[in-house]
């Protein structure tokens, strides 16, 4: 945490708030010039430094096998689920009334500009068949 710290200091450093010239009055109407501005003598800052770590040389091997073992287990070996099984159900089976809703929006908009209706009716006397069986 210590060495973040010092390196965002070292980033944002600001060495010394001297101009080359005193007699140089600045007008903030103008735009500055890049090449005579303190700005162009100054060198990138990398973003990231190159860190020294100890890491064994068979270690990306080692995550590699791991990531495609566990994925060979999970995509290919596993069983179904009771959750796997949720996945495939539709935003209609889970929210009551809601294909209703957006069929009864949909024939509105339909009628207003003068499209075909046909197949939202069939399914709006679909869905209500449905709910009387249901009620019965």
């Amino acid at each position: 945490m210590l060495r973040n710290l010092n390196y965002l200091r070292h980033c944002f450093r600001v060495s010394g708030i001297r101009s080359k010239s005193s007699n140089v009055e600045i007008n903030e109407n103008e735009p500055v010039k890049f090449s005579t501005s303190r700005a162009a003598s100054r060198g990138p800052v990398p973003l990231i430094s190159k860190i020294n770590d100890d890491m064994p040389w068979y270690q990306p091997y080692v995550v590699i096998g791991s990531v495609a073992i566990f994925m060979l287990y999970f995509c290919v070996l596993r069983e179904e689920s009771d959750i796997d099984r949720e996945f495939d159900k539709t935003l209609y089976d889970r929210i009551k009334g809601l294909e209703k809703e957006q069929l009864l929006q949909s024939y509105r908009y339909n009628k207003e500009h003068g499209k075909s209706v046909i197949e939202i009716e069939e399914r709006l006397l679909e869905i209500e068949k449905a709910e009387k069986e249901l009620q019965l």
